[in-house]
């Protein structure tokens, strides 16, 4: 809330009625279909990635795996295997600590 209050100037007696109070907001629709790149690229290339560093440093993330299993029921595709793994994306091996550096660093190693 504050950041909508800050950042749009926003405001509601809770976070539902702050982001309807924001204008930039009005005329948005949801797309029409279940096939659109809100599944077919954020899923594999985002949330599937979060996914694979929640089983790798063991955080809970159990949201994001039922979206991704409600997409894989949805398309029927195995968006885990499409997915980008920690391997692809280079950063399989790093600790906790290297990768907590490695992104508040902006993806540059020491």
């Amino acid at each position: 809330m504050e950041w909508l209050k800050m950042a749009y100037d926003a405001t509601g007696e809770d976070l539902h009625e702050a982001i309807h109070n924001q204008v930039g907001y009005y005329g948005i629709m949801a797309p029409r279909s279940l096939n659109h790149r809100y599944i077919t690229e954020d899923i594999p290339m985002s949330l599937v990635p979060i996914a694979a560093l929640r089983q790798r440093y063991g955080v809970s993330v159990r949201g994001i795996d039922s979206i991704i299993r409600l997409a894989c029921i949805i398309h029927r595709t195995d968006y885990w295997r499409r997915g980008r793994t920690l391997d692809k994306l280079g950063i399989d091996q790093m600790s906790v600590s290297e990768f907590t550096h490695y992104v508040n660093e902006g993806g540059e190693m020491a």
